[in-house]
């Protein structure tokens, strides 16, 4: 058991079927107590089945990690090695080292089986979160607040740099606190920091999420109207000429993206 690096606090853990990065309250669990059944979480998404875990103390919500698109039907949760658990742990601690809210990150465990690799991510339970649509639906009041909140939230996300390649909505958690919506980030897999990226990078982010709404809207539990999401978009950026160039940029790209969907039958 030793310490990973001086850049964080995650312990490195190895046993003989397995490798974990943890936080130093989990450092003498047992790494097979990271792979017991997992309780189920309302409202979580997630491939592999998200759920808690009670584990020394604290509450944690473990993602199983499983492949998407063609190689998930071949594949599915089997993975060549555990790089891809540890690089979203140490990006969740990099993004709050620079102050951008994400859920706490806990632990990345991986452990073999044959060939290949299982993975889990844990993070900290965030009382009452919600995802955001869900959120919307159940808190109808604070739907302008919760507009600004997140547009902040993205704001210091795309400052410190994050590079997300399939952000939409499910990945923003909601919970009220007091006369305040706290905000955080959840579900980086895939995503990348890279400090000093053009403005371009994080319209083309938010396209995307765009597109998902739209996608998506008829079974989500809700989704941000026009005016709530022009509010999180000036949360992001103050410049009215900018913000609304922006919105045009970003509703063509939707548009485009939803003909060729259509055109292919998808």
């Amino acid at each position: 058991m030793r310490p990973v690096d001086s850049s964080d606090s995650f312990v490195e853990r190895r046993e003989r079927r397995g490798v974990a990065w943890v936080h130093p309250d989990l450092a003498a669990v047992p790494l097979d107590e990271f792979w017991r059944a997992l309780r189920p979480l309302a409202f979580a998404k997630g491939r592999g089945g998200v759920g808690t875990l009670e584990l020394s103390g604290h509450t944690l919500v473990v993602r199983p990690f499983r492949r998407g698109g063609a190689l998930g039907a071949i594949l599915r949760d089997r993975y060549a090695g555990p790089g891809r658990a540890r690089a979203e742990l140490h990006l969740l601690a990099a993004l709050r080292a620079e102050g951008v809210p994400v859920v706490t990150p806990m632990a990345a465990v991986a452990r073999r089986s044959g060939a290949f690799w299982r993975l889990r991510l844990c993070t900290e339970l965030l009382d009452g979160a919600l995802p955001l649509p869900a959120f919307l639906a159940a808190h109808p009041a604070w739907r302008r607040v919760t507009a600004e909140a997140v547009g902040t939230v993205l704001r210091l996300a795309f400052a410190a740099g994050l590079r997300h390649p399939d952000l939409h909505v499910d990945n923003v958690l909601c919970a009220l606190r007091g006369d305040r919506v706290r905000v955080v980030l959840v579900d980086l897999d895939r995503a990348t920091r890279r400090p000093g990226q053009g403005i371009d990078a994080a319209w083309a982010m938010l396209a995307r999420m765009q597109r998902y709404v739209r996608r998506h809207a008829a079974t989500l539990p809700a989704v941000p109207t026009r005016c709530e999401t022009m509010r999180c978009l000036r949360a992001i950026e103050p410049d009215r000429d900018r913000r609304h160039a922006a919105w045009r940029a970003i509703a063509a790209t939707v548009h485009r993206a939803l003909r060729r969907r259509r055109l292919l039958g998808r």
